[in-house]
């Protein structure tokens, strides 16, 4: 299996991470120009990966292609460039478990019912920003990320786990048998400074419309909030994760 990977940025990290094997590059002259200008001090692209140059016609056709065989939607390549690379052998629940009990120092990050693939980048992102050790969402079986995926994490897939999880109770459960203090986000919640000395702490979070399933939150016992200083009582999910990962695990 393989990632197609959008975004400069992504792209850049991808081809610097020794984990990645049998990259191609596919790009116009100014694309290639462009990412070394920004990424590589002006240097040429490392050897393991191979370069193929296009005419933007051809490369514009290359990547229609290539969204096709991947079932992925017919979409524009940003910035003319895409990588195709080897896909990385991901962390999986049981390694999630085995740092959580091992870290010194263990935060992680629950999202349920989070599944939208750019609230997913965008939290990555920010998780890979502040160092967090995992983030789990609840899914059933992994499948291929999207090109979209990789444009919005901004580099952060090559550093920060995400893993899919099918039942996110019996992680959490797990996780408090364990010693892991495990609180949830909730915006109707008052508390908004509870004691979290703990070195390990996993923060749960659900879905902007829906918040924390109820089954999820029966299996909680401590809860935050992030409360409004104005009228506006809500936030995308991707935004209070960013806010609650500075306030709660930074």
């Amino acid at each position: 299996m393989s990632d197609l990977i959008f975004g400069m940025h992504s792209i850049a990290e991808a081809i610097n991470n020794p984990k990645r094997e049998n990259l191609s590059l596919y790009a116009t002259e100014d694309s290639i120009k462009e990412l070394r200008k920004l990424h590589f001090k002006g240097n040429n692209i490392p050897d393991h990966c191979q370069v193929l140059l296009f005419s933007l016609h051809k490369l514009k056709e290359e990547g229609r292609i290539v969204l096709k065989e991947k079932d992925f939607k017919d979409q524009r390549v940003p910035s003319n460039i895409f990588l195709i690379a080897e896909e990385l052998e991901t962390a999986d629940i049981n390694d999630f478990y085995n740092a959580a009990e091992t870290f010194d120092n263990f935060k992680a990050l629950i999202l349920d019912q989070v599944t939208d693939v750019h609230n997913l980048g965008a939290i990555l992102r920010t998780a890979a920003f502040y160092n967090i050790d995992f983030v789990v969402y609840g899914k059933k079986g992994d499948e291929n990320k999207s090109p979209g995926f990789f444009r919005v994490a901004s580099g952060a897939a090559e550093f920060t786990p995400l893993i899919p999880a099918p039942n996110l109770n019996k992680v959490v459960r797990k996780l408090m048998d364990m010693g892991v203090q495990c609180v949830g986000l909730a915006e109707e919640e008052e508390n908004s400074s509870l004691n979290l000395d703990q070195s390990k702490i996993c923060l749960v979070m659900g879905a902007e419309e829906t918040g924390i399933s109820h089954a999820l939150r029966r299996t909680l016992n401590d809860f935050v909030s992030l409360p409004p200083k104005g009228p506006i009582k809500s936030l995308n999910v991707s935004v209070a994760a960013a806010l609650a990962m500075e306030k709660f695990l930074n």
